[in-house]
């Protein structure tokens, strides 16, 4: 009996120590053995990006900036497109989290959805949330943790330089009548500020009044839905001899530019201003408009930031500052050489 007692302890004993020895890989480094003797990486961190229209240049370079940052870092990065539809874009938060991504960033089609964003990401999943391009608040009223730029300030630089450029070339000589055209979404708070920053830096700097702006909405700011609005103001309005035009984005300054053009309007007393800087604006300059600026940005910077500022809250748990800035510069003809218009 005492032989196979000691044979029993024995056996145990081994297993145990097989146990152990098989065990072990698990907790080395986050690996674990494969079947053919290698050690498979530890799973990657995963980054979604919910944007309301990847299909927009504007969008297509910060999506790129996204991508670069996410292979730099090691990330895997998933992009989902809401193209401009409220119901796709919710459907797209859900698909990115039913993927099990570690982190979300989004460009949201609207902001009266964030509180219910925040509340599923948050909340619900458990896991960081940074906004991109268009802030929105929490189910709090707390502002989300955002990467972009002071829109207001950054468009009020743009109406300064539109300003001193309608003072050079004598805008405001006698006889002239000027009035600002802007086609807004004032619908949206974070896109009806760039028209207040514009206007009011308007105001401040030239003998035009509020009463000199001509705002009139649309649905989304882009070049198909801007062109019949401008097309329209330019109709109601044959007194005025020279205008001054705000834009959103690029392609709510350029699509006025062609409503003068088909109009016979005479574009050297045309001044506008795009936000952004992208291919549209690079198209302008191309064509010699001298009369033209672009509130330059890095879309690409948006992108990468998002997923920096994500990929460090995954690895470290500290909390998401309320506001990683970006920053704009106003471009005119004699330097738009000078820069990238992807």
């Amino acid at each position: 009996m005492k032989n196979k007692g000691v044979t029993r302890t024995l056996l145990i004993t081994a297993v145990l120590l097989m146990t152990v020895l098989l065990a072990a890989p698990l907790f080395a480094g986050g690996k674990q053995e494969s079947p053919s003797g290698g050690a498979e990486a530890e799973k990657p961190i995963k980054i979604a990006y919910v944007c309301k229209m990847l299909t927009h240049p504007w969008f297509q370079a910060e999506e790129a900036g996204a991508k670069a940052k996410a292979e730099e870092l090691g990330v895997e990065y998933i992009g989902i497109d809401a193209n401009l539809d409220d119901e796709a874009f919710m459907q797209g938060v859900e698909s990115a989290l039913a993927q099990g991504v570690d982190g979300l960033m989004v460009c949201i089609t609207d902001t009266e959805m964030g509180p219910s964003v925040y509340d599923m990401v948050v909340k619900d999943a458990g896991i960081p949330l940074v906004t991109i391009n268009d802030p929105f608040v929490d189910s709090s009223g707390k502002p989300v943790p955002h990467v972009g730029l002071d829109t207001y300030g950054t468009c009020y630089i743009g109406g300064e330089a539109m300003a001193e450029l309608a003072k050079e070339r004598g805008f405001f000589e006698p006889g002239n009548v000027v009035k600002v055209m802007s086609v807004d979404v004032s619908f949206k708070s974070f896109l009806h500020e760039r028209t207040m920053g514009f206007q009011a830096a308007i105001i401040d700097n030239t003998p035009l009044t509020e009463a000199d702006m001509i705002t009139e909405d649309n649905e989304t700011g882009m070049f198909e839905q801007v062109l019949p609005v401008a097309q329209a103001i330019i109709n109601s309005h044959p007194e005025v001899t020279h205008w001054l035009v705000t834009g959103l984005n690029d392609d709510s300054a350029v699509a006025p530019l062609r409503a003068f053009e088909e109009a016979g309007f005479p574009m050297e007393n045309v001044i506008a201003c795009g936000m952004g800087g992208y291919s549209l604006s690079y198209e302008e300059f191309a064509k010699g408009n001298k009369n033209y600026l672009a509130i330059k940005l890095d879309p690409a910077s948006h992108g990468s930031e998002g997923v920096r500022v994500l990929y460090e809250a995954i690895t470290t748990g500290n909390p998401i500052g309320d506001l990683t800035t970006t920053s704009g510069f106003v471009v005119g003809y004699d330097e738009y050489k000078n820069y990238s218009w992807d």
